[in-house]
């Protein structure tokens, strides 16, 4: 559609015709098949879309009944547009005083004229509006609180597509964090590693300590009382390391899934998170995550047997 040439939709169809649908004054576009076929052509329409209008639909009924829905539709309008259940339930429990509409007015009010365009104009959204469950954790269980209430956090700057992103992993509970960063600063580091140390303590953890590499030097003393660990030069922290190694993997993978040949960085970005949240799904087949698993085996079957149909 280009309003600059003409008010009008063209359809090209898949044969290379176009259909052309004009402005008609009351803002409907129609199509006139008549006008489409070409003089000489032996082409014959046999498909047509017919509309009802009012005015037909106001013949099928008698001059009173047609009265009466004029005055549903005009209450309609005076009491604000309600919906159309309401509205009935309105007139059935006698809720307006002398009211002279019935119900049966209101519903032929519904069969003449339609749903009301004001009415579908403000109440119509885009979709169905999702509600948001009630967040419920899950309690961490209390051996692994008891023994294991010291993590050691592991964290370093990897790079996807050129686009850098701070990652965290903790040992022996093997949990990931990821976010992207604009840079290497000080204050990035900062801003960053704040809301990964308080996710930890807020599940009952205590990060003991931090395993870097000689860029996160800056922070040293900005983190304490958690120690920081620095590697030596043109040295890695082992175990964030071999997860950078995997993300890249799991990104890398879904990169050859796509069909397309270049992603914007909102995507990379997604692309990443995506990476991380697939890794820790499901328990680390490691250390302390292994007595995890062992506790979630029952109820995650029991799932499963029940996604499966296998029992009720």
């Amino acid at each position: 559609m280009d309003t600059s040439v003409e008010a009008a939709l063209c359809v090209r169809r898949f044969d290379g015709s176009i259909m052309k649908f004009i402005e008609y004054g009351l803002g409907l576009y129609y199509h006139d098949a008549a006008a489409a076929v070409q003089p000489n052509s032996n082409e014959n329409v046999i498909d047509y879309s017919f509309v009802s209008t009012g005015t037909n639909n106001k013949a099928k009924l008698p001059r009173r009944e047609m009265e009466g829905a004029d005055k549903a539709r005009a209450l309609y309008r005076k009491i604000g547009r309600p919906s159309q259940q309401q509205f009935e339930q309105i007139l059935a429990k006698n809720l307006i005083r002398n009211c002279p509409v019935t119900v049966d007015d209101a519903k032929r009010a519904l069969l003449i004229y339609g749903p009301n365009v004001a009415a579908l104009k403000g109440k119509t959204i885009k979709g169905p509006s999702q509600h948001v469950p009630t967040f419920n954790p899950v309690q961490v269980p209390g051996f692994i609180l008891q023994h294991h209430s010291d993590v050691t956090l592991c964290m370093d700057i990897l790079y996807v597509r050129g686009h850098p992103f701070f990652h965290t992993i903790s040992r022996k509970v093997q949990f990931r964090t990821v976010a992207p960063v604009l840079n290497r600063n000080k204050a990035t580091l900062l801003r960053e590693i704040k809301p990964a140390l308080a996710m930890y303590k807020s599940r009952g953890f205590n990060i003991s300590d931090l395993h870097a590499d000689m860029e996160f030097e800056c922070i040293q003393n900005d983190v304490l009382p958690s120690r920081l660990n620095v590697t030596a030069a043109n040295d890695h922290v082992g175990e964030v390391e071999r997860s950078i190694w995997t993300m890249k993997e799991r990104a890398r993978t879904t990169i050859h899934g796509l069909p397309f040949k270049r992603l914007p960085k909102v995507m990379i970005q997604a692309l990443v998170y995506r990476a991380a949240k697939g890794l820790y799904h499901f328990p680390a087949t490691m250390l302390v995550s292994r007595m995890t698993m062992q506790l979630m085996i029952p109820p995650f079957l029991s799932l499963i047997s029940m996604i499966l149909g296998l029992v009720d």
